[in-house]
């Protein structure tokens, strides 16, 4: 599909409209009724530090939603934001577009680190981020290093990924079988499946911050992705160098994806769908597709997250096991509409 200027313009619009009411609508639900007005005058006072708006509300409604629910809303809007550029830059490294931002094994690896720590007993605030972020980064290292030696193969790439990740797979599995304590299980199965639940201001600042540089980084690059997804040869020729491009894909999702990880668990296909979605829309240049993917990132999770929460009464769902049955399968769909090739055939 092609969309000229002036309806892409639109396009980015309806989508920023459509992510400040869905902010709206997720900061609205929880056990306290809120008044939609009142949220506003709260965030407007607290982003400009003065009191804007007269306070009309009591202490605690402000507590719940500047503290409480708002990080979840950012949180939710940032994950899908890198998630959705993750899976771009896998689908230009690859060349393929299956390809998600878990294919390089970095989740295994940073939820190996996370598990350890909550079975330890790591103390606190930010012990299982910390422990999540530092195994997430060594996986990273570990699989472009192996992958690199000799000659760089994108193959080679994946297969290291591949057994990274079994590898720490294992490994998990076997730390919770031997998981001594009932709460320590929960705990570490629901952080599995993925959760906003923890989302507060510090958490939400360092992976905010790391979203804004990763997308100025590779907003930057658009033309060399766009070079490089038809082939390493071609991209030389034309003056790419495919080298550097390749370290700053792997450097920049091994961050964004530790950083995820390490802080809501584990989220499944939102890197696979949403650059799919963005294809079928905007087209294949990246200069469209990173912005509309980085929006719908965020709308995506802020809609799951609802569905999370309103699902089951007094009780929320695991957003990675939302995620998981609505990209299943979109997964499915995708493999029985198109012909992918592997191998270069």
């Amino acid at each position: 599909m092609f969309l000229g200027k002036y309806r892409f313009k639109f396009l980015i619009l309806v989508l920023i409209f459509l992510l400040i009411f869905l902010s709206t609508v997720s900061v609205l639900i929880g056990s306290i009724s809120l008044n939609p007005l009142t949220i506003w005058k709260i965030v407007i006072n607290k982003i400009f530090s003065t009191d804007i708006f007269e306070k009309d509300w009591k202490k605690n409604i402000e507590i719940i939603v500047w503290n409480l629910r708002m990080p979840r809303v950012i949180m939710g809007i940032i994950v899908g934001a890198s998630l959705s550029l993750v899976g771009i830059l896998m689908q230009a490294l690859t060349k393929n577009t299956l390809a998600d931002p878990y294919i390089l094994g970095i989740s295994s690896g940073a939820s190996t680190g996370a598990i350890l720590v909550i079975i330890l007993g790591g103390a606190g605030l930010f012990s299982v981020p910390i422990g999540a972020f530092s195994l997430g980064i060594l996986t990273s290292f570990l699989v472009f290093y192996n992958s690199s030696r000799e000659s760089f193969s994108t193959s080679k790439l994946v297969l290291t990924g591949i057994a990274i990740s079994s590898f720490f797979s294992g490994l998990t599995t076997f730390l919770v079988v031997s998981a001594s304590k009932e709460n320590e299980v929960k705990s570490v199965l629901f952080w599995m499946t993925g959760s906003l639940s923890g989302s507060n201001w510090s958490t939400v600042s360092i992976s905010f911050v790391a979203l804004i540089i990763s997308s100025v980084i590779i907003y930057s690059m658009h033309k060399e992705l766009d070079i490089i997804m038809t082939g390493d040869e071609i991209a030389e020729t034309l003056g790419v160098n495919v080298a550097r491009l390749r370290l700053i894909i792997v450097i920049v999702s091994s961050l964004l994806t530790s950083f995820i990880v390490a802080n809501t668990g584990i989220i499944g296909f939102v890197g696979l769908v949403i650059p799919h979605i963005g294809r079928g829309i905007v087209g294949a240049k990246h200069k469209r597709l990173i912005i509309f993917s980085i929006l719908m990132g965020g709308i995506f999770l802020l809609i799951t997250d609802c569905i999370a929460r309103t699902v089951l009464k007094g009780q929320e769902v695991p957003i990675g096991v939302i995620t998981a049955i609505i990209g299943a399968p979109f997964f499915m769909w995708l493999i029985k509409k198109s012909s992918y090739s592997f191998g270069g055939n």
